[in-house]
């Protein structure tokens, strides 16, 4: 009977390929500034490709780039010198307000313009969950938002296929991610929170290791999508390649 009436409830749908885009254009910089840290840029877009009742089909892309100093000529500034990028397939279903999703992740790491790239990548299999509460009513007044469930995401990764094929420069076994957006007031077109990001990975030897990044940021809501600034700390890095342990940077993005 179940299955039947999923069977109906998919071949009554009309099937939908909307493309629609969402994404982040930003640049931060960091406090400290050395060969390895000075300004970073990113970009990320995903697309929805298929969609068919609550069933849907996303693609995304993200590329940052890190900028330092050079290494023979330390007053000279925008030194290119590491890439990372995440290419993901998503296959999510919609239950509102929360979307159930199963994507893959591929994320790999490189030097840039360097004899030695370096390279580290891994691909994992995800299985998370969103929670996309509705947005909050802007006022003419300030606003103190209520107390509730954050937006967010969590999610529980899985390292296979396994192998030097498929993964290098690690030995992760399954991973834990989680991210919180804590909304704190508005006003007019502003907005005013903090987000919190965690991700936790244990290893196949038995070792376990984490991330976490705090942020406080200013959003102004415009007619073409959303502009904001940020101040992020990492309060823990204990990742064994390309750590931000204790790093603090400042930083603006644009959201569509």
């Amino acid at each position: 009977m179940t299955a039947f009436l999923l069977s109906a409830m998919l071949f009554s749908a009309p099937v939908e390929f909307p493309m629609e885009s969402t994404g982040v254009l930003e640049a931060y910089s960091f406090f400290s500034q050395s060969i390895d840290h000075f300004i970073y840029g990113n970009i990320e877009a995903d697309i929805t490709i298929f969609r068919l009742g609550r069933f849907s089909w996303r693609l995304g892309l993200a590329m940052e780039t890190y900028m330092g100093e050079s290494w023979n000529s330390p007053e000279m500034k925008f030194n290119i010198y590491g890439g990372h990028w995440n290419i993901k397939t998503q296959f999510g279903y919609q239950l509102d307000p929360l979307l159930l999703r199963i994507y893959t992740d591929h994320e790999c790491f490189h030097n840039i313009d360097m004899a030695d790239t370096l390279s580290e990548y891994m691909n994992t299999v995800k299985l998370g969950v969103v929670l996309d509460e509705p947005a909050p009513e802007y006022s003419q007044s300030l606003v103190f938002l209520p107390a509730g469930l954050p937006d967010g995401w969590v999610s529980i990764g899985f390292y296979r296929p396994g192998g030097d094929t498929f993964q290098k420069g690690h030995d992760f076994n399954w991973s834990m991610h989680g991210m919180f957006d804590f909304e704190g007031a508005a006003w007019h077109s502003f907005l005013s929170g903090l987000r919190y990001r965690t991700d936790f990975y244990f290893h196949n030897d038995g070792a376990s290791s984490s991330k976490h990044k705090g942020e406080f940021y200013i959003a102004y809501n415009a007619a073409g999508g959303t502009f904001e600034t940020h101040l992020t700390h990492y309060f823990g890095d204990s990742q064994p390649f390309r750590s931000l342990d204790g790093e603090t940077y400042w930083g603006i993005r644009f959201i569509w």
